[in-house]
């Protein structure tokens, strides 16, 4: 089993330090090894509710891999947590700007659903939210 493995399966439990501890000792691996040790970094700390750290090392996988929804969802959702709700529509509009929504295709629903309940009512947001539905298929 290879560390990042072994990291992994600590992640399944729940083990987010003993994984932070192996994720933050590997180096010289593959891109694509590299990629989800960053995405499981940040997933260790956001479920650490340290959304800071989640956060910049999410933002650094961005930078590797742009496409990356996964990182942009840890992204979003800390800052939701820290309630900077305005960084995280930019994080959503910005990444749905360029890249089609899967794991997303949910957030925008919920978010649909805000609008409808009024606790959103930035004439802005709900313009792009609900342009980003559309071009994603998320309007009911």
């Amino acid at each position: 089993m290879t560390p990042l493995q072994k990291a992994k399966n600590l992640m399944d439990v729940g083990q987010y330090i003993p994984a932070l501890t192996i994720l933050e000792t590997l180096n010289g691996l593959s891109l694509k090894s590299e990629n989800y040790r960053l995405l499981f970094m940040s997933n260790c700390w956001f479920n650490l509710e340290e959304y800071d750290w989640a956060i910049e090392i999410a933002d650094r996988l961005l930078q590797k891999n742009p496409k990356n929804e996964l990182a942009s969802q840890i992204k979003y959702l800390s800052y939701c947590k820290l309630k900077d709700y305005d960084s995280a529509f930019d994080e959503i509009i910005g990444f749905l700007s360029y890249n089609k929504a899967d794991h997303y295709k949910i957030t925008l629903e919920e978010l649909l659903t805000d609008i409808r309940a009024g606790f959103i009512n930035d004439e802005d947001i709900i313009s792009k939210i609900k342009e980003l539905a559309l071009q994603n298929d998320c309007v009911k």
